[in-house]
């Protein structure tokens, strides 16, 4: 089969190779093998590609080099594990996997995969899961947000008109959130069409001190911004502060794995400390798999309450051109990835 693979960790021209030989995976008992048809391009997949992690990953036992990209896919189950029984053979299926996702055909465990909507296309699909699952363990997991009691609660998402923003925006909106956000003047009209209440421009005044009250902040800002995120949250009234962005990776590779998992979980625990007196939560937060997820955005997608935002779309061929773009963080949305011509 194709694939794209790293063999080497470095600049996307450098290390992304095509390979048309590679071998198909098939199925363990408890997973399913996607025939591909498209897949995207995160923020991840460029940090992963550099070496990000590379510590944390080894010790856990994954993404151990040579690597095929890809964290996105949208397809057609074609091949079935004994042990499952959610899915059948020519189900168009969505799915985060592990890596691997880049190439003609995926195997992932059947519990982490839902239905794609059944009104977009891969392409569109393929823009979803990873953001979906992303905002999920975020939203959901760490900031205990829910259908029933997400209605009235003020949600603050910076970086609104990147892939997790756009999906996110929506999805608040869709559960009755008063959403604020941040982006550039160029994506002002686009944050707000996707719903956004309250946009600061980034470009121009920004958020800080002029932002309050906020129930929910997702941070997707990183470290420098830290302070002033958690100084839009409300205090002694339980305001959740969630990052996706936390110093775990940075940590293992600059100081081995045990030291930086140490280093780490303190850095946590005083955080935790520290909001805790001022009666907020503090997490930082990673994706999960997670299929039952992904069917409850389906869901919302397919009531037209969630639409996908893509940037650009590249033949697989051309990831070195996706990954380049992807790192110029100029882009509206998502870029997706097409694995099979839709023509």
């Amino acid at each position: 089969m194709r694939a794209v693979e790293i063999h080497e960790y470095g600049a996307a021209r450098d290390v992304l190779n095509f390979n048309q030989d590679a071998p198909e995976p098939e199925p363990a008992p408890d997973e399913i093998r996607i025939r591909v048809h498209a897949g995207a391009v995160n923020n991840i997949d460029c940090a992963i590609r550099s070496g990000y992690g590379s510590e944390f990953f080894k010790q856990h036992g994954m993404f151990e080099l040579p690597i095929i990209m890809g964290r996105d896919v949208s397809g057609v189950v074609d091949k079935v594990g004994v042990d499952v029984t959610q899915f059948t053979i020519g189900d168009e299926v969505y799915a985060s996997p592990s890596n691997r996702g880049c190439a003609d055909y995926v195997t992932v465990k059947a519990n982490f995969v839902a239905l794609k909507p059944r009104n977009l296309t891969h392409l569109e699909a393929a823009s979803f899961p990873y953001v979906i699952l992303t905002a999920w363990a975020a939203l959901v997991d760490h900031a205990g947000l829910t259908a029933e009691n997400t209605a009235g609660q003020k949600v603050f998402l910076p970086r609104g008109s990147g892939g997790v923003g756009t999906l996110a925006i929506q999805w608040m909106k869709a559960w009755g959130a008063t959403v604020a956000t941040t982006c550039s003047t160029k994506n002002i009209e686009l944050v707000k069409s996707l719903g956004a209440d309250e946009v600061f421009d980034y470009t121009k005044d920004g958020f800080e001190g002029r932002l309050q009250d906020c129930d929910v902040a997702l941070d997707m800002l990183g470290y420098e911004m830290e302070q002033p995120i958690l100084a839009t949250l409300k205090v002694k009234n339980a305001a959740r502060y969630v990052s996706i962005i936390s110093p775990l990776m940075p940590l293992t590779v600059e100081h081995g794995y045990d030291k930086g998992v140490e280093m780490y979980e303190a850095q946590l625990a005083d955080r935790k400390s520290v909001q805790a007196e001022l009666g907020r939560e503090f997490a930082w937060s990673f994706m999960q798999p997670n299929g039952s997820a992904l069917a409850n955005i389906a869901e919302l997608i397919e009531q037209e309450k969630i639409k996908p935002v893509i940037d650009r779309v590249y033949p697989m061929e051309q990831l070195v051109d996706a990954h380049e773009y992807v790192e110029s963080r100029r882009a509206r949305g998502k870029v997706v990835i097409s694995i099979v011509d839709p023509g």
